[in-house]
């Protein structure tokens, strides 16, 4: 992609958080077994992504925690974002400043590589509210508990995309 924006950030995280799942799961409770029935295992060499794992999740200053805490505040904007961003995490191995040249946003050096990612739209596209065809499908859902969030407005016929929470 050119333009990388909150869409990207969103997948990578989820990219992410499946990487780190697959080092504990596979590589660091596979190592611990061997070694507590003692089994010789060689030291095995994974990529580790903790550090990025960190900068995306960690509250209150992970990006997620960042992101989602803009959007509650009055008057948010994306240029109250990246300035957040970048203070808090400044100097941080994970994550830059992207070059002005390129325009407004960060880069995040994800397990695959670096990202660069540009802010604009970020705080609007995660106050967004879902649309009226998701809401419509899941008020139709075989299960109970999602279709109670997402039920049709007796009254007025329309999706309920604003209940649960």
């Amino acid at each position: 992609f050119s333009r990388n924006s909150l869409e990207q950030l969103l997948i990578n995280f989820a990219n992410e958080k499946l990487m780190q799942y697959f080092n504990i799961y596979i590589f660091q409770m596979e190592e611990k077994e061997c070694r507590d029935e003692g089994v010789a295992c060689p030291q095995l060499q994974f990529a580790d992504n903790s550090a990025v794992m960190v900068l995306l999740e960690a509250k209150p200053t992970g990006l997620m925690a960042l992101i989602h805490d803009e959007v509650l505040v009055p008057n948010a904007s994306d240029a109250n974002l990246l300035t957040k961003m970048n203070e808090a995490h400044r100097g941080a191995s994970m994550y830059r400043q992207m070059p002005r040249a390129q325009g407004e946003g960060f880069v995040v050096l994800h397990f695959a590589g670096e990202v660069a990612y540009a802010i604009d739209d970020f705080v609007a596209k995660s106050r967004g509210a879902v649309p009226s065809e998701l809401s419509q499908l899941l008020g139709t859902s075989q299960l109970p508990l999602v279709r109670g969030f997402f039920a049709a407005d007796e009254e007025g016929g329309g999706g309920g995309g604003g209940g649960g929470g």
